[in-house]
């Protein structure tokens, strides 16, 4: 596949995603808050994609499926009139939640005695499935709602719920690990199918456990999903991981919770895999959310706490590294501290409304060399 989007945007600071051999803009399009229907939605991805931003991470969950539908309908549009080759915007997509429409999907199925195999029932109203006819189905409809032949990465979304349930249910951990791991294979063995048949060209892991201590029952353990990868062959399409991170939730990078004793970004740089960010602007710190996207924050806080906030969280950042300081928005300096550090691909932003692309964009023209920032995080650490 050839992928030439940053060489037609060169102002729009580019990385490789891992081992996958594709160019990607620094900062992605977060589809989590899309949806078909607002032309607001709409006219954001078209201007992010035609400014330079050309990957694209959405997922069957977002918007009950809109988020999927609306990046199809753009991307249609725009490849139709000439203004985007499909070939120069890389698009991510998910399996394994069912709710909303899946969720019914799945009721309909039990009842004419033909239920989805190895279902978790996590929740009223929520299940989860990573069972290779639930994923041979999503990716049928995903593939419809994004009007595409081929998605270029396809991950598994958050497959550590099955491991929630089995600690909520008194399984013993060893035996729920063993269970877990045994069917991300089975996932990965049926994602080889679908590369061969050509509606998908590589496959990963969306976890928000990677990250986590090597104690909590539901960590994902990135090195033995990678051993597990290479039990299946040399020339397995596991390449591209997808974590939250941002200026609070600094695991990856800090906890050294794989059994080689890396980190779960060192793991992945030596292996060269793609790492896309999640939740770089809405950090969990002390049990409450707090954002770090200015224009987010103050819907919420009054101006003189975002202020406070906004001036101890700046001050810092320039402490830690002098390459994050600067005249800037914190949404900019904390894309700038993830998009700097070496072994991340692309931070994937929330951009629903035209102006938060505008703000994206305006830090994605700012020069910052990517380098081993360890250190960096560690000084930010201990201040934050």
């Amino acid at each position: 596949m050839t992928h030439d989007g940053l060489d037609r945007h060169g102002r729009v600071a580019g990385s490789e995603l891992g081992r996958t051999g594709l160019h990607v803009s620094q900062a992605g399009f977060g589809g989590y808050r899309i949806s078909a229907g607002v032309a607001e939605h709409a006219a954001a991805l078209q201007h992010a994609l035609i400014s330079g931003i050309d990957l694209i991470d959405t997922s069957a969950n977002y918007a009950d499926g809109g988020s999927e539908e609306l990046v199809g309908q753009v991307l249609t549009h725009m490849v139709d009139s000439g203004e985007l080759r499909r070939d120069a915007v890389v698009v991510v997509s998910k399996a394994g939640y069912l709710q909303g429409r899946n969720f019914t999907l799945s009721q309909e199925r039990r009842r004419q005695g033909r239920p989805f195999a190895e279902l978790v029932p996590y929740t009223e109203g929520l299940e989860h499935c990573i069972h290779p006819a639930f994923l041979e189905d999503q990716l049928t409809r995903a593939l419809e709602r994004l009007r595409l032949e081929t998605i270029d990465v396809y991950l598994l979304h958050n497959p550590e719920y099955y491991l929630g349930w089995a600690a909520h249910n008194g399984m013993e951990p060893s035996a729920a690990q063993i269970e877990y791991y045994r069917r991300i294979a089975n996932a990965f063995r049926h994602l080889e199918t679908e590369v061969t048949r050509g509606r998908i060209r590589w496959y990963g892991i969306s976890s928000n456990t990677f990250p986590a201590p090597a104690a909590d029952p539901q960590f994902t353990c990135l090195e033995r999903v990678w051993e597990m990868a290479e039990s299946i062959g040399p020339n397995h399409h596991f390449a591209v991981i997808q974590l939250p991170m941002n200026l609070y939730e600094d695991g990856a990078v800090l906890l050294a919770n794989q059994p080689c004793g890396m980190t779960a970004l060192e793991f992945a740089r030596q292996k060269n895999l793609g790492v896309l960010i999640n939740r770089p602007l809405n950090a969990f710190t002390e049990n409450r959310l707090l954002r770090l996207a200015t224009a987010e924050a103050a819907e919420r806080f009054p101006v003189a706490e975002i202020e406070k906030r906004i001036e101890t969280i700046t001050s810092a950042l320039a402490a830690a590294d002098p390459d994050w300081g600067g005249n800037a928005w914190l949404s900019q300096l904390a894309v700038r501290a993830l998009r700097s550090t070496a072994g991340i691909s692309c931070v994937l932003v929330g951009m629903r409304r035209t102006a938060y692309v505008d703000d994206i964009l305006t830090e994605l023209a700012t020069p910052v060399a990517r380098k081993d920032r360890k250190a960096s995080w560690q000084k930010l650490h201990q201040i934050l």
